[in-house]
């Protein structure tokens, strides 16, 4: 079998599995999972390396209706992403009804011509087909199929371990044959600072809600190694004073249990002793501020 490598984009909707995707096939955490819409903020590659392939998983912030400049930057995100891959993953939550979200995804690959003369190249993965009724996954695989061939369209189960060996299967067949891309030790193209501001953010995500998760960044500000341990400052900012107060919590509680979750994982991906170091600072609608935006590292 002839050796295969290339750029798989992963698309779909906010909150339908994509980044939980890429770390399964990866085998390593390489995109923060949360409930919360919009987690994932810029393109994260993940990289799956075998003996018969190497599969670089280009995850996505999901496509969204922007209602800031963060979210036109998020969307500009995909969009650049399905421009030149090898090969496109969809991902679709077949346990909602589609909306316009989902459409504004076909329609974005309509547009680069992925639904016509690159159509053999894409994969729709018709996800948490756990959550449905044996009669609704046949009735939702059938239009999907429909639409865009049996060869093209697989119903999977992250939760379950579902078809995802043979989601792979399909998506290692459209790339092209050739030598491997990245070293094969390489999970990942993001720097070890990224990761550590995201298993910051990730912890955040998970202990608020309303509008505070939205309104998170974070940003590493300082690294002391210190051979057996690593001393890391990590600022956390917010829009408002009402949500430091908020994440700061009583008397501190809410920040310390974000730090000492935080460090554990960090600690994890590192392999060393962590002195995580966080702190709360408000940017008034560093969302709508391209400037700031540059400056917290999401927008180029």
């Amino acid at each position: 079998m002839e050796y295969r490598a290339g750029v798989v984009a992963v698309v779909g909707r906010p909150n339908v599995g994509k980044s939980t995707l890429v770390n399964h096939v990866v085998g390593h955490k390489v995109s923060i999972v949360s409930d919360k819409p919009q987690t994932t903020r810029k393109r994260v590659l993940g990289i799956a390396t075998t003996d018969q392939y190497q599969m670089v998983l280009a995850d996505t912030p999901g496509m969204h209706k922007a209602h800031d400049k963060l979210g036109h930057v998020l969307n500009e995100s995909a969009r650049q992403a399905v421009s030149e891959p090898d090969a496109v993953l969809v991902v679709v939550d077949v346990s909602r009804m589609p909306g316009k979200d989902d459409a504004d995804v076909f329609e974005l690959l309509k547009r680069e011509g992925w639904l016509d003369k690159k159509r053999s190249k894409v994969v729709v993965a018709l996800n948490k087909m756990d959550r449905l009724s044996p009669d609704r996954v046949q009735a939702n695989y059938d239009a999907y199929t429909k639409a865009l061939g049996e060869e093209n369209v697989v119903m999977t189960s992250l939760t379950k371990k579902q078809n995802v060996d043979l989601l792979v299967g399909l998506l290692v067949e459209r790339l092209p044959v050739g030598p491997p891309l990245y070293p094969e030790d390489e999970y990942t193209d993001q720097p070890l600072r990224d990761l550590v501001a995201e298993a910051v953010r990730e912890k955040v995500l998970a202990k608020t809600r309303e509008e505070v998760p939205h309104a998170v960044a974070v940003t590493v500000d300082s690294w002391d190694d210190h051979g057996d341990r690593v001393d890391i400052m990590v600022s956390i900012y917010v829009e408002r004073d009402g949500q430091k107060a908020i994440l700061i919590g009583k008397g501190g509680s809410m920040l310390r249990e974000v730090g000492t979750e935080a460090r554990k994982d960090i600690e994890e991906m590192l392999g060393r002793h962590v002195f995580l170091d966080t702190h709360v600072k408000v940017r008034a609608d560093w969302r709508a501020n391209p400037r700031l935006l540059q400056e917290l590292g999401l927008m180029s």
